[in-house]
């Protein structure tokens, strides 16, 4: 076919139109969907341009008369474009190399004549190469005759060779075997890709490179590794380019270059297992700036539960191995814990995370602060032992002494290769603390100033204020014990009983008030006892810090996992938190189990001393604790008049205050005024001990239940009258807790219900240790009976003593029979109206009734027995076990349903 047919032309030499006419087709055969008919196409255009020129070349016609003279075209010319048309040879260095020598044979002035012709035959032939097209122009030296053009077409000829000037993106000399049409493609190809990289965004370059095409590439090693990194930086993997990786990895181990690329690729093919190595190798060898943030990565997709220790591993200060002896110079912090800026924003990163509890309480700690969570969480139980021992020791780096930092230098490295990344930045960090504990001027001063007698050293006045007190703080943050004077001394420098919301120096604060009682914490152990010497110093603080909160976050089995150590001030807890645990399955309500007199005990309760605390304790507080409740927290009560006189007069006879809070408590009984008529007797009766009732209509007014109150006051007048014979019956003592439990009566009532209550509790378990009165024993009246045993006294009364007093055969022996069996049914009769906590009045009232009523006795068959302890004993069936082990509270509740 013509190349004018093919361009849709007529035979022309206007060059312009030609170009105009190959642009107007070229939309139709483009490369990628027909590269046979854009060569076609390209192969005209070529021809069409060559034949036009050769037209122009002629001379110009001559006048009519005269005959046109033809002019040949230069075989030079003809060469160097069968050098272009040849796929074999146009591409070719050599080929160039040759033409280019031929050229030194022409005569100047044919040289001269050819120039130009060369350089827009070359501007118009398509694809080429750039390395060839630069040998020609640097012969023909075109660039230095640009000022011979006219402006126009120098600035072309400019603009051409400048393009020429770029490096080929491979060797063509590879595609001499190549058709036209695979040279065209790979070429453009190759140097699109080299464009959209270098020019264009990297998700542009992702999008045209992931567009399906089939190409032949050339076998040239620099230029698939350059392909390697455009595509790798671009975030695509390529299993050609993998394996590539591999083999060129395995034939050079140490090339960083390759290393890096293959854990890219390995990484964007999704190849982990393969990838994790390589990051770990990057890191371990030639600390890789990618290589943290691609483990992280890894991490977090694949364990994400070790990305937090991950985080605290590559959290590597730059060590410091001097310091100055200035104790104000900025370097006194390095060394210390601190964490780098890229690292906090991992821990807002990580945040966002949904982990398990073990790892997301450590990063909520290193974000917020918040440390008893974590703490639980190490102290209780884990299904992998390793990820626990990794967090103890990413906690130690930032709270253990030494000889937990050293801990972590002395252990062995894991075999798996994560854990083991893991350990030996934690080593690193354990190390760099440890010198800076042992060698630091600041460190060595504290060391000093809290081993040294408290007259003989203070602390140097540059450590009070400023960066470097901050950086003591730093070193208090370890726990370790303290001696009594030492603590003294921190706590006039550090100012301790100010800062109860620092978490910094909390824990100081608690060891002072401890020291103060005459509580020191043990010296610390070596091996393993030195995490369980932690351990229960952890659990101690943070049990007197927030006891409430602590206890809801331990597991059932933290106590009983901790090792008992009597030298541990825990120990005085630990059994009491163990019982509770055994019998109700948690701590609630320890409150009402403390002994305010022992001093670990009393610095617990002063965490809990609050008037809702003492109300919902699961028992009930002795009396000396409502007491310290209640002036800690006064405003809890209001304004409830009536409910307040009633709790104070029952403090105020309990024999158990002392004396001194039973002047307070008078005094405050007296400081209250009220002009109605019934107050004045109403406080006067409180004081003496005598309490009268106040009017129905006070008690309306004051939103009180008339019945309750009335017995209230009379289990009071009772206690305060007969002591132990004065506790309530039962049913009045579940009145009580009825009402002590009902949170629509008033605060101060509640807590005068539950001041009875406790004073009774008292009373009755003074007796709950004695053990039930065997049925037989007919001659114990004072303990109590039975109903089953009464039933079978009574009727062997009955029945045994008129048969004997008949077969006993004399007069006076039957009479004596019948005397004592009347004896023994009367002694069976009080001792089961102890049972019901009655006595000998009610005994006379049945003897009185008893010639009128003579079988009244029996209706004792059908009341049951007080359930709990009362005047007379334990009940006979409770078979010698604590009937109040879980307090009279408890036991009340339970009776009440």
């Amino acid at each position: 076919m013509s190349c004018w047919i093919r361009l849709g032309i007529e035979p022309t030499t206007d060059e312009t139109l030609i170009r105009n006419a190959y642009r107007a087709r070229l939309p139709v055969h483009h490369p990628e969907t027909d590269p046979e008919g854009f060569q076609a196409l390209r192969m005209a255009y070529e021809n069409a341009l060559r034949l036009a020129r050769a037209d122009e070349e002629e001379s110009e016609p001559e006048p009519e008369a005269a005959e046109p003279t033809v002019k040949e075209v230069p075989q030079t010319f003809v060469d160097f474009c069968e050098l272009l048309d040849d796929p074999a040879r146009r591409f070719n260095f050599a080929a160039w190399q040759a033409f280019v020598q031929a050229l030194d044979e022409l005569s100047l002035d044919a040289l001269d004549e050819l120039g130009w012709g060369l350089c827009h035959r070359l501007a118009d032939a398509g694809p080429l190469s750039y390395r060839c097209a630069n040998l020609l122009a640097k012969r023909m030296a075109w660039d230095q005759q640009l000022l011979d053009l006219e402006f126009n077409d120098a600035q072309r000829v400019e603009a051409f060779l400048r393009r020429i000037e770029a490096p080929d993106p491979f060797d063509t000399d590879l595609m001499s075997a190549w058709s036209e049409a695979a040279q065209t493609e790979s070429l453009w190809y190759a140097r699109s890709l080299d464009f959209i990289f270098t020019q264009r965004p990297l998700h542009e370059f992702a999008d045209f490179a992931s567009q399906h095409t089939c190409l032949p590439l050339p076998d040239d090693a620099a230029f698939i590794k350059r392909l390697l990194v455009q595509f790798t930086q671009a975030g695509i993997g390529v299993s050609t380019f993998l394996q590539c990786c591999v083999e060129q990895q395995r034939a050079a181990p140490d090339d960083l270059d390759w290393l890096y690329l293959l854990a890219c690729q390995s990484s964007l093919l999704g190849r982990d297992d393969q990838a994790l190595p390589c990051w770990i190798r990057l890191w371990n060898e030639h600390r890789h700036p990618m290589a943290e943030s691609r483990l992280l990565e890894l991490c977090a997709k694949r364990q994400p539960t070790f990305l937090p220790l991950l985080i605290q591993a590559f959290d590597r200060l730059q060590d410091c191995a001097d310091w100055s002896e200035d104790l104000g110079d900025e370097c006194q912090v390095s060394g210390s814990p601190s964490q780098r800026p890229e690292t906090l924003n991992r821990w807002l990163g990580v945040g966002r995370l949904q982990l398990e509890s073990l790892a997301q309480s450590f990063v909520d700690w290193r974000m917020t602060g918040d440390e008893l969570p974590l703490l639980a969480q190490l102290l209780g139980e884990n299904a992998d032992s390793r990820l626990l021992q990794l967090y103890r020791h990413a906690w130690a780096l930032h709270r253990g002494d030494s000889l937990l930092l050293q801990q972590i230098l002395d252990a062995p490295l894991p075999v798996d290769a994560l854990e083991s990344l893991v350990l030996s930045g934690f080593k690193y960090q354990a190390g760099q603390h440890l010198r800076w504990l042992s060698r630091a001027p600041i460190a060595q001063a504290m060391d000093a100033f809290c081993e040294a007698d408290s007259n003989s050293r203070q602390l140097p006045e540059v450590l009070t204020q400023g960066e470097p007190h901050k950086v003591c703080r730093l070193w208090l943050r370890r726990l370790r014990p303290y001696s009594s004077a030492a603590l003294e001394r921190m706590a006039e420098a550090f100012r301790l009983s100010a800062v109860k919301d620092d978490c910094d120096l909390s824990e100081l604060d608690l060891l002072l008030q401890l020291s103060r009682r005459a509580i020191e914490l043990p010296p610390v152990g070596l091996g393993a006892a030195a995490w369980e010497w932690h351990a229960q110093s952890l659990f101690l603080l943070a049990l007197l810090e927030q006891p409430e909160r602590w206890l809801q976050l331990i597991d059932a089995r933290c106590l009983e996992r901790l090792s008992f150590n009597p030298a541990h001030p825990l120990a005085r807890l630990q059994p009491l938190l163990q019982r509770l645990q055994r019998e109700q399955g948690n701590c609630d309500g320890l409150l009402g189990w403390l002994q305010g007199d022992d001093p670990v005990h009393g610095l617990l309760v002063q965490q809990l001393f609050s008037v809702q605390q003492a109300l919902d304790s699961a028992r009930l507080p002795a009396n000396t604790l409502l007491y310290t409740c209640v002036e800690s927290d006064r405003d809890a009560c209001g304004d409830d008049l009536l409910g307040l006189l009633m709790f104070w007069g029952v403090l105020y006879h309990d024999p158990s205050l002392s004396a001194e809070q039973h002047r307070a408590l008078l005094q405050s009984i007296a400081a209250v005024s009220c002009e109605d008529d019934w107050f004045e007797g109403f406080r006067n009766g409180l004081i003496k001990g005598e309490p009268v009732w106040p009017p129905r209509k006070v008690l309306t007014d004051f939103g009180v239940d008339k019945l309750l109150a009335y017995e209230a006051l009379d289990a009071l007048k009772g206690l305060i009258r007969y002591g132990a014979a004065g506790v309530p019956k039962t049913r009045v003592l579940r009145q009580l807790q009825q009402g002590k439990d009902d949170v629509q009566n008033s605060v101060g009532l509640r807590l005068a219900l539950c001041a009875l209550l406790s004073w009774s509790e008292r009373l009755l378990l003074a007796n709950s240790d004695i053990q039930p009165v065997p049925a037989g024993a007919i001659w114990r009246l004072g303990s109590r009976l039975g109903r089953k045993a009464f039933i079978a006294q009574v009727l062997g009364c009955l029945v045994i003593a008129p048969v004997a007093g008949l077969i006993s055969g004399t007069t006076a022996a039957g009479i004596l029979i019948l005397l004592l069996a009347v004896l023994v049914l009367l002694g069976a009769i009080l001792r089961r109206l102890h049972d019901m906590g009655r006595g000998i009045p009610t005994l006379l009232i049945f003897m009185a009734l008893s010639p009128v009523l003579p079988f009244l006795p029996l209706v004792l068959f059908g009341f049951p027995g007080d359930k709990l302890p009362n005047r007379y004993g334990v009940p006979p069936d409770s078979g010698g076990g604590e009937t109040l082990s879980g307090g009279l509270q408890a036991a009340l509740r339970r009776l009440n349903g």
